[in-house]
C-alpha cells in the first residue's frame, strides 16, 4: 500500500491478481478487472496528485470490501473484482461512471476512461488480462 491509503502499489496488486487468477482457474470462477485511466484535460487543471487521491477515495468508498484497488501506472488504477462476470463488472462500471459524473471530474478539468475485461471470458492468463486493459507490462515484473 502507498500514499493513497488502502490502495496497493503495482507489485502488490499484480501479486494479488496472480493469486486470484489461480483461484478462479481452480474453482472455475469469474474475475473481472476495471482499468481507470485519469487524463487531465489541460496542464493548468488542479494538481494531478490531488485529483488521483480524490479518485482513489471515491473508488474505495464505492467498492466492495472484497474488491482490490491498485495504482498501477502514473495515471491508472486497476480494480480487481473477484467472482464478478462481465454483467457484474458492467454494473460496477456504470455505478462508478455515475459517481464520477456526480462528482464532476469532467468539469474539474479531468477525464476518466474506464475499460473492463473478464477472466476467463476475454483472457485466460494474467498477461492477456493486463494487455486487454491497456497495460503492456508482462507478469512477473522484471
Amino acid at each position: 500500500m502507498f500514499a493513497f491509503g488502502h490502495v496497493f502499489n503495482r507489485q502488490s496488486f499484480l501479486f494479488l491478481l496472480n493469486l486470484e487468477i489461480k483461484k478462479a482457474q481452480r474453482y472455475q470462477n469469474y474475475l473481472s478487472l476495471l482499468s481507470l485511466t485519469f487524463n487531465p484535460l489541460n496542464s493548468t487543471s488542479e494538481n494531478p496528485s490531488i485529483s488521483l487521491k480524490t479518485l482513489a477515495k471515491l473508488l474505495k468508498d464505492e467498492l466492495r470490501d472484497t474488491d482490490v484497488l491498485g495504482h498501477c501506472a502514473a495515471n491508472r488504477f486497476l480494480v480487481m473484482l473477484p467472482y464478478a462476470d462481465m454483467a457484474g463488472a458492467n454494473n460496477v462500471r456504470n455505478r462508478l461512471e455515475q459517481i464520477l459524473q456526480d462528482y464532476g471530474f469532467g468539469q474539474k478539468g479531468a477525464n476518466i476512461e474506464i475499460a473492463e475485461v473478464c477472466f476467463p471470458t476475454h483472457a485466460t492468463n494474467i498477461d492477456d488480462l493486463l494487455r486487454m486493459t491497456g497495460d503492456n507490462v508482462s507478469w512477473p515484473n522484471p
